[in-house]
């Protein structure tokens, strides 16, 4: 089986901020998925923090999560299409990717302080972005 770690960083105001490449990688197994979740997260704070500096009155949003393929994927173009394969298959329009999540993790970057991103409303944008 293969792991999907994707990411979004976004000002709300100019959209999308990540570098090519960065929001989705894979992986073989669920261990150097994590391991990557981990650094991705950490990379998006210290991208948030620099994005502030330049821009005090934005907001900004990132999330990111692992999802667990249900087939085998090797490159990012298949797992794009599985995924879309996912949503259209689903019979739940509330969480289309259902078991496949693995963890999850998003904030609201606002100029008062940092709130949690609901984990529904980044699916619903993935969801968006797969169609």
């Amino acid at each position: 089986m293969s792991y999907v770690v994707i990411s979004s960083f976004e000002n709300i105001a100019s959209g999308d901020l990540q570098a090519e490449g960065e929001a989705i990688t894979i992986f073989p197994s669920e261990a150097p998925a994590r391991a990557h979740f981990a650094s991705r997260a950490s990379a998006l704070a210290a991208a948030v923090r620099n994005a502030r500096a330049s821009d005090a009155d934005a907001t900004f949003i990132t999330w990111l999560m692992i999802l667990h393929m249900p087939l085998e994927v090797g490159s990012v173009e298949e797992a794009l299409e599985d995924l879309e394969l996912v949503i259209e298959e689903t019979d739940s329009v509330d969480d289309p990717f259902g078991e496949l999540l693995v963890a999850y993790e998003g904030h609201r970057h606002e100029p008062a302080g940092d709130t949690d991103y609901p984990q529904k409303e980044a699916l619903q944008a993935l969801e968006a972005w797969l169609t």
